[in-house]
C-alpha cells in the first residue's frame, strides 16, 4: 500500500530507488584479505568460553574448598579427570570437592559426631588431611607420591590425577559408611 507521506522531501526519492535497486541485486561485501579458517574460529570460540567460566568462577563465592585446590578455573585437568573410570572418579571428585565421605563433611551434614580424622585422631580429617598429611596413610602417600606430604593443589597443577585415582583405591577410606 502506497503512504504519500515521504513524497517531496529531499533525497527520498534517491533513497526509494536505492532500495529497489538493492532488493534486485546480490550482496558485494568484500571478503578479508586472509580467509579465516572454521579452526580458528572453534578457537576462538572456545578461547571466549574459557574466559567467560574464569570470569564466572572467580565471581563466585561458592566452592571456596575446591577454589583453594585449582585456583584457576582454566587449570582443570578435565581430559585426566574424563578418562577415569566412574567409580574412580566420583571417588577423586570427593576429595576435590571436599564433599564425600571423610568425617569433616560427614560431620557437617550431621552423620558423623566429631571432624576428627578417625585413623590418627590428631586433626580434623579434610581432603588435605587424608591425602596430604594423615600419618596413618603415611606409607601409602610415599609409595604414590613419593613424598611424606603432599599439597592437594601440587597434585592437580601437575595433573596427577592417575596417582590421586590410585592413591584413593589404595587406601579404601572413600569406600567406608
Amino acid at each position: 500500500m502506497w503512504v504519500p507521506g515521504h513524497s517531496d522531501i529531499d533525497g527520498n526519492e534517491e533513497a526509494d530507488i536505492l532500495a529497489k535497486t538493492g532488493t534486485h541485486s546480490l550482496c558485494e561485501i568484500p571478503e578479508p584479505a586472509v580467509p579465516v579458517s572454521y579452526r580458528r574460529c572453534r578457537l576462538e570460540v572456545r578461547y571466549w568460553i574459557v574466559k567467560e567460566h574464569c570470569k564466572v568462577w572467580n565471581q563466585s563465592d561458592t566452592c571456596l574448598h575446591t577454589k583453594g585446590i585449582l585456583r584457576n578455573a582454566d587449570k582443570i585437568p578435565a581430559k585426566s579427570l574424563l578418562k577415569l573410570n566412574r567409580n574412580k572418579l566420583c571417588q577423586v571428585l570427593q576429595v576435590l570437592t571436599g564433599h564425600g565421605n571423610l568425617a569433616k563433611h560427614r560431620n557437617k551434614m550431621g552423620k558423623a559426631q566429631s571432624p576428627l580424622c578417625p585413623k590418627c585422631q590428631e586433626a580434623e580429617e579434610t581432603p588435605q588431611h587424608y591425602v596430604g598429611d594423615c600419618p596413618a596413610y603415611l606409607n601409602t602417600r610415599i609409595s604414590q607420591f613419593g613424598y611424606h606430604t603432599i599439597e592437594l593443589s601440587d597434585l592437580v597443577k601437575n595433573d596427577r590425577i592417575f596417582k590421586l585415582a590410585s592413591f584413593v583405591h589404595k587406601t579404601k577410606r572413600l569406600d567406608e559408611y
